[in-house]
């Protein structure tokens, strides 16, 4: 493929060319999820003292009522183990409560407490206001594009 003037331009985060980079496709996820975990650490790390994984646990169990450690994880695609830590983390904060399934003794379903609600109410709200600032070059429909290009693309088996 020919060198073009857009390759030549420097990266948006550094002053190196990317060169035929530009045409990865996580190249640029990479380069935006850097942008989206500085607005994160921005408005909802560091002053509601959470971790991207710790809000997405707390969003998933929020939204699923009675989910469990091993659907987590498999969501996450992370061991059922290391979502036992970060659980463990959040139910030392009062974040989280865990209840013994009345069906399967071997299962705990998991729930926010009402601190966990509030919570992760108030990252929800802060991260989609960060996001839109950072996607303001955008137009609205550019921005619902872009989400569901993603999600199609993430949806893929």
């Amino acid at each position: 493929m020919p060198r073009t003037k857009d390759m030549d331009e420097p990266a948006p985060l550094g002053e190196l060319r990317e060169g035929r980079m530009r045409d990865l496709l996580g190249y640029r996820l990479a380069q935006a999820a850097v942008l989206t975990t500085e607005v994160f650490v921005r408005v909802v790390g560091k002053p509601l003292d959470l971790r991207p994984v710790e809000f997405t646990i707390l969003q998933l169990i929020d939204e699923n009522p009675a989910a469990t450690a091993t659907k987590v994880s498999r969501s996450l695609a992370i061991t059922t183990p290391g979502v036992t830590l970060w659980l463990d983390r959040l139910e030392e904060r009062g974040l989280i409560a865990r209840e013994r399934s009345g069906t399967d003794r071997r299962a705990q379903h998991l729930t926010c407490t009402k601190k966990g609600k509030a919570l992760v109410g108030s990252a929800l709200g802060q991260l989609l206001e960060g996001e839109r600032e950072l996607l303001s070059p955008l137009s609205v429909g550019e921005r619902h594009l872009l989400s569901e290009l993603l999600q199609k693309i993430t949806s893929v088996p």
